[in-house]
């Protein structure tokens, strides 16, 4: 894309960032939108990411839950936009380094026990996901 395109895109995109509360008979939940950009220094894979973060009170515990918008800007549209999309596949298969060495997607699990121990652990899986791609206009 030309790069007047780009950086139009990284402003609409950065707009979007921002917090909300939403509040319901059992709790309050948190939204987040994360901008990220990858497309300066031609490094994007996808260009830019819409990280959305969902926090919520579930048996006594505030977990997260978080996952991508992979936004990628790609003149030649859905077949050459899907090389992007392995790369980013593989990327966090191995774990990104600018989220910390882990991947964008946060699945919570709680563990509902009798006499719990309060431990928490972090485990990395490989998992099946579907990418729903959807070409538009910038």
């Amino acid at each position: 894309m030309k790069e007047k395109d780009e950086v139009k895109l990284s402003r609409i995109l950065s707009n979007m960032a921002g917090k909300s509360k939403a509040s319901f008979p059992w709790g309050e939940i948190e939204i987040e939108v994360d901008y990220v950009n990858y497309s300066a220094g031609g490094k994007g894979c996808p260009d830019s990411l819409l990280i959305l973060k969902v926090q919520m009170p579930v048996l006594g515990k505030r977990v997260l839950i978080q996952m991508p918008v992979l936004i990628e800007a790609e003149k030649a549209g859905m077949d050459a936009a899907m090389e992007n999309l392995e790369k980013f596949c593989s990327r966090s298969m191995m774990g990104c380094v600018e989220n910390g060495g882990s991947s964008f997607i946060e699945i919570p699990m709680l563990v509902a026990t009798e006499r719990p121990r309060h431990l928490a652990k972090d485990e990395h899986k490989n998992l099946r996901a579907t990418f729903r791609l959807h070409e538009t206009k910038l």
